[in-house]
């Protein structure tokens, strides 16, 4: 299984826990993470927005989130430490990417943030209902999905460094491309929600609490950028053809 948690799900399937993971604790504690981020991206824009240390604290932000996100995907016993953590450098690397945008499409932030909510929501509603219903048909499609998307960020970040821009960022393919890429990211929402469901029916330990939190927070970082990408380009093409 290519997602974290479904992983450490079955490795500890037959495990007895004296303290599981409830739902309560995990809606909790990703609020908390989602709150923690929000903070870390307003503070940063405002207190470094205008600064010299914009750019090298947006660097240090990605770094900084990527490391803690690859520890806490091996180490999930760690999740309680790591994911606060997490939570605050992506944060700072969310708001500073956000101010960059904002600058060059006023109001583009905003309308990403109110389009990731209402998505989140939306899935979390498909879900709960049952009409979405995640088989293993389905996680399987998801997944191969999400790495086929991996590996064509990837070519494009090789093909980059070569002078192709490889990876379409503006007109009606590219609005496309980004569209396409908003919905795999939505449908990982799914997944976490049913790892979730899945982690406290089977009894998990108490810090898989942080460690769902904490994947759920991952996807919903991933499709705050996707979407964000997505009205920039709108925002853009709308006013190239007025």
């Amino acid at each position: 299984m290519a997602n974290p948690a479904m992983r450490i799900i079955k490795d500890e399937r037959a495990a007895t826990f004296s303290e599981p993971a409830t739902l309560k604790g995990t809606i909790q504690k990703s609020i908390g993470l989602v709150g923690l981020t929000i903070v870390s991206a307003a503070l940063s824009a405002y207190f470094l927005g205008n600064s010299n240390l914009g750019g090298l604290a947006m660097l240090a932000g990605c770094i900084g989130g990527f490391v803690l996100a690859l520890v806490t995907c091996f180490k999930p016993s760690l999740a309680e430490l790591t994911s606060p953590g997490y939570a605050v450098f992506e944060g700072m690397a969310l708001g500073l990417l956000s101010l960059q945008f904002e600058r060059l499409y006023a109001g583009v932030s905003i309308i990403a943030v109110g389009v990731t909510f209402a998505v989140s929501i939306s899935m979390l509603v498909l879900w709960k209902t049952g009409i979405i219903t995640v088989t293993d048909k389905l996680r399987s499609a998801i997944v191969s999905m999400t790495i086929g998307i991996a590996v064509f960020y990837f070519i494009g970040m090789i093909a980059s460094f070569f002078g192709v821009n490889f990876i379409p960022n503006s007109g009606l393919l590219g609005i496309a491309v980004a569209l396409i890429i908003c919905a795999v990211a939505a449908m990982n929402l799914l997944l976490d929600f049913d790892n979730i469901q899945t982690s406290v029916a089977l009894g998990m330990p108490k810090y898989m609490e942080y460690f769902s939190a904490f994947a759920l927070l991952l996807t919903l970082v991933w499709l705050y950028v996707e979407i964000l990408r997505l009205v920039a380009m709108i925002m853009s093409f709308v006013n190239n053809n007025r």
